[in-house]
């Protein structure tokens, strides 16, 4: 009688897992094309990279969506290269992440990226994720991982 209670008790958690295991992958093909229409609305692009031009400068752009199960929320991150026309050895990079769900941004980076021959020089302006700064890239990501990650 046991082994019969264990065995359905088993076969309905099962089931239940297959079922979270199939929603959670609807949540997160729906996040996906939620990003993709935000992208495609900012960018007027139907793919996942963006190009904009003008006479001083050049922006590439890029996102990822990426659905948290824990949170039960879809997160949206865009990519943004921008180089100076003038100065092809200096570019400015942005991050943003945004909470699809609720329109709002949990965190952003801004930074210029000089390369002169020599090493990288990466300086930070602006660092922020939900009102806490952070210095370095290393950091922002450290702290929008959470978001990112189940």
């Amino acid at each position: 009688m046991k082994a019969i209670v264990a065995l359905l008790s088993f076969l309905f958690a099962s089931g239940a897992q297959a079922q979270s295991l199939k929603e959670k992958y609807e949540l997160s093909e729906r996040c996906g094309k939620q990003a993709a229409e935000t992208f495609a609305k900012e960018w007027g692009a139907e793919v996942r990279y963006g190009v904009s031009e003008t006479n001083t400068s050049r922006t590439r752009t890029s996102f990822e969506s990426h659905y948290n199960s824990r949170l039960n929320k879809c997160f949206y991150l865009e990519f943004r290269i921008t180089t100076e026309k003038q100065d092809l050895l200096r570019t400015s990079e942005q991050l943003k992440l945004i909470d699809l769900l609720e329109n709002r941004d949990i965190g952003v980076l801004q930074q210029q990226i000089a390369t002169t021959g020599g090493p990288m020089e990466e300086k930070v302006e602006l660092c922020l994720v939900q009102g806490k700064d952070c210095k370095t890239e290393e950091e922002w990501r450290a702290l929008i991982k959470p978001f990112m990650e189940d």
